[in-house]
């Protein structure tokens, strides 16, 4: 009977408390609904702008991977011709047989570079495969002075001698005559010639005198005994 009242009531526009309490919560949940859709929406659209920009980030930097991909196969190539060119290089310097013919510029270069790293062996072959190559090279006079300093350095005095004696016979006028006197004397005191030695350092001191090559052979001459 009470129900049946309650639909009475509605039919006639007459709303009971309970009724009205049903309606204005199902209004409630309505708009709480269409609140969580609209900020599901929002973070849809979010979401998609997101991956949009995430789609352009990955474009590129799949077009970067490649290019450095491209970039290390070209750095591979280079790096295969240098160490080949290198041993090519070491194994001429070291007197064996190859295919690859350096042009004496690169010879001398090579050998220069083994020198100032204390790698007299290898330079003093550099520098005598110079000499051999280019006998008129526009680096021969520096070549038989780094060869004899080498060959000093190496304690192999007589060979020291001989290049620095061809420096000053071949090339009377060198700019670096001065300096072949010296390595001259040097290589002869060990070989018993101190009085010789003492006489080419003093020819310096006196040919160039205020150069450090005089102060240098000065010196050379004080220690002497």
């Amino acid at each position: 009977m009470r129900i049946n009242k309650i639909i009475i009531l509605s039919v006639l526009g007459i709303s009971s408390p309970l009724v009205m309490s049903g309606c204005f919560a199902t209004q409630d949940d309505v708009r709480i609904l269409k609140t969580q859709v609209a900020a599901l929406n929002k973070t849809l659209e979010n979401l998609q702008k997101n991956q949009a920009g995430l789609d352009v980030q990955m474009e590129e930097l799949m077009s970067q991977l490649i290019r450095s991909s491209e970039n290390l196969k070209d750095f591979d190539y280079k790096l295969d011709n240098i160490s080949t060119k290198l041993d090519n290089i070491t194994s001429a310097l070291d007197g064996e047989k190859t295919e690859y013919k350096m042009p004496p510029g690169e010879i001398y270069e090579q050998a220069k570079t083994q020198f100032n790293s204390k790698q007299y062996n290898t330079a003093a072959k550099g520098f005598a495969l110079y000499i051999q190559n280019a006998p008129d090279g526009q680096n021969i006079e520096e070549a038989y002075l780094y060869l004899a300093q080498a060959l000093y350095n190496l304690e192999e005095y007589q060979k020291a001698a001989v290049s620095s004696a061809t420096l000053l016979d071949k090339y009377p006028k060198s700019k670096h005559t001065a300096a072949a006197r010296i390595v001259y004397a040097r290589s002869i005191i060990p070989l018993d010639k101190k009085e010789e030695a003492k006489n080419y350092l003093q020819s310096v001191v006196q040919d160039y005198k205020g150069s450090t090559e005089a102060a240098e052979a000065k010196k050379l001459i004080g220690e002497i005994r």
